[in-house]
Formats: structure tokens, C-alpha cells, sequence
């Protein structure tokens, strides 16, 4: 009988939908956002997470022991989430399965002490990530690219994946950048940031081009006639990124607003634009704009904005790849770095289906099967291209290694077709 007679029937039979948490309570579990979500099908998508941590909190009510379950979530679906947020894009209802993931690491975050610390010392901080690169490209002298990474792998598995993979990707330390007082001349200013990971992270040994993000940007906004001015102490600030992260919100907040304050200070009240030269940085900082008067530009905003005007373009014949990072997608900026791309090459090449590369910051040291699985088919993609271009430092190291090719920031890109224009 298809028709029922009972008037109660439309209450009955129902999915259980049990309350797990606020951040996720409204899902219905339709599976949208799972396509664009990099740890589906190697772990959980987001609707998968949900359900298991609905079925988690469920149990806890009714008594049971969770202690097993809890154990396998931890793996497949914490430790493998990007965290980036891509869901929430192409869900109905907005939910934002990373929040939940970030707020779960919070209540097992127990080294807030050591958190304190590096935010505290962030220059000491970034000086021993230069130490550790310049010891890992001393081993690679020392011992050969392929030793090494066999070694480095073996060391990784041992140690339950807590110290990071080696691979021929991984940067070389950059040079610190060194504070300048702004000169007093009739060029428009433009007060550049440049990322913790770009201060420290330099070109791989590998890489044909050898020029570090920070000279290259600098070199590119100098030809298009700004000043180019930075913030001071730059070497102690951080947008809070690897904080919040991690599970240390805290820490993450109380660095993004002294960065915040340090621009406002370097922009002459916002008076003069702020370029960051790098889109997840970006994104934090965006955040936290509400009230200040700070202008702040990705580097795919600020290029469309103000640099069209101020040089020519020759497209390069060599095709190039494009990868649209997490962030350049929340920002609203992907339409407008693959017309950049165009601008600047005849053939733009966009990987169908990878949205999200699962690098996640340090998650292609510490989880490389993430990044691995999420660029699974990138090799194919991009065989006839020679370079690929991207606006994040830690997404090109897992591009590059899964590609066959080297991935750099856009800047490279136009500064190399580019000239200034004739006034």
C-alpha cells in the first residue's frame, strides 16, 4: 500500500539526526560538499565526519564506551581535515565542518604554555625554521636527493609521522628580511607583508628559479612605481594562521591584532594599501578587519587593482598551470587570477577536480598521504605545462612534488612578461 492511513506516519521512521554540536546541527547530511573536500575517499568527507561525530556524541548519552571510536576519529577525522572550509562554499546551509575540526583540536591542544612561548618569541621562532631547512639542504649536500629521501621517509614512519617528510620540493632557508625606514620621494607607497612562510621559506634546491618571493615582489612593485615599505619588526609578526590552526586560538588572535596594529602603524593610519603575498594570510587578516580603516590586498587583488594600469603585458607561449588555492576562492579572487594567467600565457591550464591541494600548512610534512591523495591526478594534468603558478608558498611545495614541475607565486609570473609602461 503506498497511501497510509496513519496520521502520525510523516513523524515516524525518520534518520536520526542527533545534536552533536551547534557548528553542524543544521546538516542533513545531502553530501554536497563532498566533492570539493581532499581527504574524500583516502578518509571522511565532511558529511562522514559529521556522522561519526554525531554517532560519537549519541553513544555518550546513552553510556556506552567511546573510547575505540573516538581513537579511529582522531585519524580519520581530525588529523586528515584540511581545515580550509571549502564545504562551507558549496553547502546550503553555510556549515563550515573545518570550525568543528579546529574546535576539537582546541580541547586536546595541551601545550598552550609552549603556544605562549613562540608567540611571544616569534623571531626565535622563524630562526629556527631557517636553522632546520639550511640542516636539511646540508643533508642533502651531504648525502644525495635520493638517499636523503629515502632516510627522511623511513625517520618519518618511525616516528608516527611527527617529524616531517623529506622531499627534493622542500625550500631552502630564505634570508630574514631586514626592517628599511621609508625614504621621503614623490612614488605612491604600498606597505608589503610578506608571510611567515615566505620570510622563511625560500626556492627549493631544485628550482630553476632561484630568486626568493620577497626580492621577487619587491623587484615587481618596484617596476610598476611604488615605494615599498614594511612594517616594523616585521621577524616577530604573524597573522596567527599556524596557531588557530592547531588548536590555540588564543595565541591566534592575540598575534593577528599586534600584526594589525603593526600595519596600521606602517600604512600611516591606512592611509597607504597593504599587499600580502600570501592568500591564506590574507584571508586571517580579512577576518579581522571589521572597524579598522587597513586596506588590504591578496596578491591576485592588488595586481587587477593597481598594477593593469602601470605595465604591458607580453604573454608567454609556454603554457602554464593554475592552482586556485583555498583561500584565493574564499577571498572571491579565482575568476581573477586565471584572467591574470591569460594575460599573461596563451595556454592556461586549470586540473579539473582538484579544489583544495590538502598541504594545509604543515599537513604535507606531517600527513603527506592528504596531499598525496588530494593531487593524485595533478601529474597527468599538467604534463605539457613547464611551470605552475599559485599565490601560497607551503600549497607550491606539495604542487611541485606531485607535479614534476616547479609551482611559484604569480608575481613570478608577470614581473617576467611584463614591462613598465610608457608614460
Amino acid at each position: 500500500m503506498v497511501l497510509s492511513e496513519d496520521p502520525h506516519i510523516h513523524l515516524k521512521h525518520l534518520k536520526p539526526l542527533p545534536a552533536a554540536d551547534e557548528l553542524v546541527d543544521k546538516c542533513i547530511e545531502c553530501g554536497f560538499c563532498e566533492p570539493v573536500c581532499p581527504s574524500k575517499g583516502l578518509t571522511l568527507s565532511p558529511r562522514q565526519r559529521i556522522v561519526m561525530w554525531r554517532d560519537i556524541q549519541a553513544r555518550r548519552r546513552a553510556g556506552e564506551n567511546t573510547a575505540s571510536l573516538e581513537q579511529s576519529f582522531q585519524y580519520q577525522g581530525l588529523d586528515t581535515c584540511a581545515a580550509t572550509g571549502l564545504c562551507a562554499q558549496r553547502c546550503p546551509v553555510g556549515i563550515n565542518t573545518g570550525d568543528l575540526v579546529k574546535k576539537l583540536r582546541a580541547r586536546t591542544a595541551h601545550h598552550g604554555k609552549a603556544a605562549h612561548w613562540l608567540a611571544e618569541h616569534f623571531a626565535a621562532t622563524l630562526k629556527g625554521a631557517r636553522f632546520t631547512l639550511r640542516t636539511a639542504n646540508g643533508a642533502r649536500k651531504l648525502l644525495g636527493a635520493p638517499r636523503l629521501a629515502r632516510w627522511s621517509a623511513a625517520l618519518s614512519k618511525t616516528s608516527g609521522n611527527r617529524l616531517p617528510q623529506w622531499t627534493p620540493a622542500l625550500p631552502q632557508a630564505a634570508a630574514p628580511i631586514h626592517f628599511i625606514p621609508p625614504a621621503s620621494d614623490s612614488r605612491p607607497r604600498v606597505v608589503y607583508l610578506s608571510a611567515c612562510v615566505t620570510k622563511v621559506m625560500g626556492p627549493s634546491a631544485s628550482d630553476r628559479e632561484q630568486t626568493d618571493l620577497p626580492s621577487k615582489t619587491r623587484q615587481l612593485l618596484e617596476k610598476a612605481g611604488y615605494q615599498v615599505v614594511y612594517p616594523e619588526q616585521g621577524e616577530q609578526l604573524c597573522c596567527g594562521q599556524p596557531f588557530a590552526s592547531k588548536g590555540y586560538p588564543e595565541q591566534a588572535d592575540a598575534k593577528r591584532q599586534q600584526l594589525l596594529d603593526a600595519l596600521l602603524r606602517a600604512s600611516r593610519g591606512g592611509l597607504d594599501p597593504i599587499y600580502c603575498d600570501t592568500s591564506p594570510c590574507t584571508l586571517r587578516l580579512a577576518q579581522g578587519l571589521a572597524g579598522t580603516q587597513l586596506d588590504l590586498y591578496d596578491p591576485v587583488r592588488f595586481i587587477r587593482t593597481h598594477l593593469l594600469d602601470k605595465l604591458d603585458f607580453t604573454p608567454q607561449a609556454e603554457p602554464i598551470a593554475v592552482h586556485v588555492t583555498c583561500s584565493t576562492q574564499h577571498l572571491g579572487e579565482s575568476q581573477a587570477l586565471i584572467d591574470l594567467a591569460r594575460l599573461c600565457s596563451q595556454q592556461v591550464i586549470i586540473p579539473e577536480g582538484i579544489h583544495c591541494c590538502g598541504f594545509a600548512g604543515d599537513k604535507g610534512f606531517t600527513t603527506p598521504e592528504l596531499n598525496q591523495h588530494a593531487l593524485r591526478s595533478l601529474k597527468d594534468a599538467v604534463q605539457y605545462c613547464s611551470e605552475g603558478i599559485s599565490t601560497s608558498r607551503t600549497c607550491e611545495i606539495g604542487l611541485s612534488h606531485h607535479s614534476g614541475i616547479d609551482y611559484h607565486g604569480l608575481v613570478y609570473l608577470v614581473d617576467r612578461v611584463t614591462r613598465p609602461r610608457a608614460t
